[in-house]
């Protein structure tokens, strides 16, 4: 069963824009790569600000500007984490919130401090900073790159 469900959820063979059709691993992640590479662009698309907007509508109070500067608790931190739905989607690793509520006299701390770290530094773990792509097929014999549907999971 496991083995049937990893080969149907497997690209095996894509056709090219050309018709030629390639089967090797790095050869169909080069094609998607080089899809959305043609069809976004590399460059930033950012814009400048303009400093008007800054004078349009109601600012924060001096106490809630205040209020973003000030450090992240260790409570604050428990609160968040344990108002994630048990449910959620686990991370790369497995863990869903689920273990780390029932397991946070043990990694309460770590997390704390990493969270706490974050927003002291602006530096986050690359360990919890990914995004998985999933390729998910338009209809049920997909065969080339333009007929997936790229989703986000950011992890």
């Amino acid at each position: 069963m496991v083995k049937r469900n990893a080969t149907r959820n497997s690209i095996l063979a894509i056709t090219k824009a050309d018709g030629s059709i390639i089967t090797s691993v790095p050869d169909i992640a080069q094609e998607f790569v080089d899809f959305y590479t043609s069809l976004l662009g590399i460059e930033d698309q950012t814009r400048p600000v303009d400093d008007e907007v800054f004078h349009w509508g109601p600012s924060l109070t001096s106490e809630l500007a205040s209020n973003l500067y000030r450090a992240v608790t260790p409570a604050e931190v428990k609160t968040v984490v344990f108002q994630i739905s048990d449910n959620k989607a686990p991370d790369p690793d497995g863990y869903t919130s689920c273990f780390f509520k029932k397991t946070w006299n043990i990694v309460g701390d770590l997390i704390c401090r990493a969270v706490m770290d974050f927003f002291r530094s602006g530096r986050m773990l690359r360990q919890l900073n990914h995004t998985i792509i999933a390729l998910v097929p338009k209809s049920e014999h997909s065969l080339s790159v333009a007929n997936y549907r790229p989703i986000r999971v950011a992890m």
